[in-house]
Order: C-alpha cells, then structure tokens, then sequence
C-alpha cells in the first residue's frame, strides 16, 4: 500500500507482490484511489494522514475480498511527519490528528509502515494532473522497481516526531507535579525576620485565624482564605504564644522533650537538669516543692525559654517597655509573674538595657567638661604689668 497528498488529492494505490519458488518476483495491480481535498484548506501533514488513512481502509477492503491472504501488508508514504505520527508513544495530539491515527493503529501497527522517497512513489501520481494515456509509461500499473527485487531494502521502523515544539497539532508537553504533604513542627528560625514580641505575636495569631476559617466545624464566622481586619481574639492570641514558646522551645531542647514526653528521664548532661522539668501542654515547665501550693499555675510552674533564643530576646523587650525602661530587678519581676523563665535571664536582661537607647540617656553618666590647657602667658616668668588685664563693663554709648 502506497499513500500521498498534495494540495488538490489524496491517493493511495495497493500493489500484490508474489515471489515464486525459484526467486522470481511478480508485482500486480490491485486497487487505486484518489480524492479531492477538502476546501477548508488543510495543511500537507494533515492531508499525507488523510492519504495514510485512505491506505488503511482499502487494505482492509482488499483483503476482505482476498481468498488467499498475503504473508504480511507493508504501508509506504513519503511524509516523514506521518510516520512520526503512527510512531509516537510520547506525545499527545489534538482532536483532528488523534483520530487519524487512532483509526490508523485500530488495524495497522507501526511496524507495518515505511518510507519510500517520493520519486518512487507510485500513489504521488494519483495526487496530481497526469492524463490517463501517460498512465501505462509511469510505475502506476507496475509498481516502484524495488517492488520487483528479491530483496526489499529496509528501513529504519522507528520514526520519531519532526519538530514536535512547533507543530501546530501537537499538544503542548505538560508536567504533573504530585504535592506531599508531611506534618512538621514550626521552626523559629522563622521568627528572626520580626523585631517586637507583637509584630510576631499578630502574625502567628493571623495564620491560626486563617487555618480555624477553612475547618468544616470550626466557630469562626470567617470562611475561606482572606484578609480580616478584625482584631484578634484573646484565644487566637494565646495560641499563637503557645506555638511560638513550643518552637523555640523544641530547637533549643530537642532532646529534653522527646525524652519527657516518653516519660523518660532527661540526660545529665543537659542544662536545665536542675529545674526539674517536666512536659504540660507540649511546653517545658520547671518543677520543684510547690506542685500542692494554692497559687497561679503561672508563677508556681513558669515556662522554661532558652537564652539564646531570638523569642527570649523579644520577650523581655517587651517586659522591659511594659516596665517603662525600670532596673533590671522590675524586668525580671514582670517576666516572672508572666509565668517565664528565662536560663540565665540576668544576663540577657543585662544585654537588652545595654543595648537600649533610652536607657541609655536616662541612666547615663554626668558629662564633665574637660579643662583647656593653659596659656603661655601664665606658663612663663615676665616682668610685672607685663601682660595687663582689664574688666570693664558698659554700657558705653556709642555715637555714629
């Protein structure tokens, strides 16, 4: 079977080769078609699959009729793209190609078809202008000459796509991405990009805010991603201390945590081994003598922070303008009562009022002037009323 296209017709012409016992071939006409192309103006690649398809539908006419049936049935076209069309395995096409070829690979496979150049292309004749007496000089009738050897050439099967990215009927390439999700903790490493206790505060309130909005049975009259210009509540606030306390604290002890909620005891090499800590709504508390005394729960267990941590640093910023810039001994009272503790905490309050500005100008020390060096005059012997100095005082009138 042979096919091709041109911008008039479609033809396709189906030849039967019989090699006899003694190495003779014999090569009969069967079956030729040609049609008209559509007005609508399809391209060449589109009407050489048009011409592939003809092909097809008359093998299937042909040996229908056949009573003996040949040993195999090859398809021969001249365009590259069609074979690269049958052959695909990767791509994908658009409506009018994809049908084509589907109704091409529905009784055919692309082992079936080869390439034949178009001088030896017996369908191109069906494709143009020839006169019916010129017919019986041409290969029409007889065939391409390979047709007529022992031995036909072959091949290469496999033919890949000419110029995938700028053909018009291939789809474009398309990735998939597949999005796993894994919980994880919050690192507060995230936290150094905010430079007060309440910008970093507000900011972890606002994502529990949002996250509270997209459950199905949340309370929050918020739906939905968005931008809410309400303040936040005392709830949402207090959350979001308890999972930026729990950040840092599961970076500074990560150890210490994992082995307490284990109900384990902690390491003796750890720091805070002699606070006696122990694990109450995922943060570290310290311990001691007073678990029956009838106080705050706050002041009888406070929040372990480390010293290193920028939250730490922020807190007692914080402490330290709540106490309007007061000593060392009002900042640590006030991070007390907060229910905090702070390891170390003396010298991190001690850091914070050095590196404050209006501490600095309130408890600054008094400036003395220093005194200018003497004259010469009075460095030197001289004879007296040698250097005379007057103390006159005015008002003088002046007369111009």
């Amino acid at each position: 079977m042979f096919s091709d296209a041109s911008n008039w017709a479609i033809g396709a012409v189906a030849y039967l080769r019989v090699v006899t016992t003694d190495g003779q071939c014999e090569v009969g006409f069967v079956l030729g078609k040609a049609k008209l192309a559509s007005q609508s103006g399809p391209t060449i690649p589109r009407l050489e699959l048009c011409g592939a398809v003809l092909a097809v539908e008359m093998a299937e006419l042909i040996l229908d009729e056949l009573d003996h049936k040949p040993d195999a049935v090859r398809f021969y076209s001249d365009s590259k793209v069609v074979l690269g069309y049958i052959c695909n395995e990767s791509k994908r096409f658009f409506v009018y190609v994809h049908n084509r070829v589907q109704r091409i690979r529905q009784t055919t496979s692309p082992q079936q078809w080869y390439y034949v150049p178009t001088n030896q292309n017996p369908a191109d004749l069906a494709t143009r202008a020839v006169p019916a007496s010129w017919l019986t000089d041409t290969m029409w009738f007889t065939g391409p000459e390979f047709l007529h050897k022992p031995h036909q050439p072959e091949t290469p099967r496999s033919f890949e796509l000419v110029d995938p990215e700028e053909d018009v009927d291939v789809r474009p390439q398309l990735t998939t991405l597949a999005t796993s999700l894994r919980e994880s903790e919050l690192a507060s490493e995230r936290f150094q990009r905010f430079s007060t206790w309440e910008y970093l505060l507000r900011a972890v309130s606002f994502l529990i805010h949002q996250i509270r909005s997209h459950r199905t049975n949340s309370t929050v009259t918020c739906k939905g991603w968005h931008q809410c210009n309400q303040p936040r509540t005392p709830e949402e606030l207090q959350a979001a201390k308890i999972v930026i306390i729990k950040a840092a604290q599961r970076d500074a002890y990560p150890e210490e945590c994992v082995v307490l909620l284990e109900n384990r005891a902690i390491p003796k090499s750890s720091t805070i081994l002699n606070l006696d800590p122990f694990v109450c709504d995922g943060l570290l508390r310290i311990g001691g003598l007073l678990r029956h005394a009838s106080v705050n729960p706050e002041v009888k267990n406070p929040i372990i922070l480390p010293k290193q941590s920028h939250v730490t640093r922020l807190l007692v910023s914080h402490h330290h303008a709540k106490v309007k810039h007061q000593g060392r001994q009002f900042i640590e009272g006030a991070i007390r009562a907060a229910g905090l503790w702070i390891v170390a905490g003396k010298r991190l309050i001690g850091s914070v009022l050095h590196r404050c500005v209006t501490c600095c100008k309130l408890r600054g020390k008094l400036e003395t002037q220093k005194m200018a060096d003497l004259p010469s005059e009075r460095l030197s012997s001289s004879p007296p009323f040698t250097y005379v100095g007057l103390d006159v005082f005015g008002p003088w009138n002046v007369i111009s």
